[in-house]
């Protein structure tokens, strides 16, 4: 899951936000290990190891 901010700006609606492991639920497709921030929060694994997986992955 992730979520979304939106707003409006001048009459139209905006919508401004990030997609990160901070902001969406990410789990590895095979393995179900968990990518996100649920890493830290839940002491599954180091946080940074996993962002870093994340950014390998669309890089």
């Amino acid at each position: 899951d992730f979520k979304l901010e939106f707003g409006k700006l001048n009459g139209q609606i905006l919508l401004a936000d990030e997609v990160s492991p901070d902001t969406c639920r990410l789990w590895d497709l095979k393995t179900g290990e968990k990518l996100d921030k649920d890493r830290f929060r839940r002491e599954l694994g180091d946080l940074v190891e996993g962002y870093t997986k994340v950014l390998e992955r669309i890089k």
